[in-house]
């Protein structure tokens, strides 16, 4: 798997409450059969990161998963 390298994602990562937000993420999409998830939307809650700096304060981040590149 290849390194985020973006600096949205250095942000995101290098803060501990956010890293658990996509790792929550990550877990229930991974978790879910392929059945399951073309039955059922992913509520709008679930796919939000709440990133808080000094600069801008809290600042909220959707989450979209695309393709890989070929």
């Amino acid at each position: 798997m290849k390194a985020l390298q973006s600096e949205l994602a250095k942000r995101v990562l290098a803060d501990p409450s956010a890293t658990l937000q996509l790792r929550a993420y990550l877990a229930s999409k991974n978790s879910k059969s392929s059945l399951s998830t073309t039955a059922t939307a992913v509520s709008n809650d679930e796919d939000v990161i709440s990133l808080h700096s000094a600069q801008e304060g809290t600042v909220q981040y959707r989450i979209k998963i695309v393709p890989k590149a070929a």
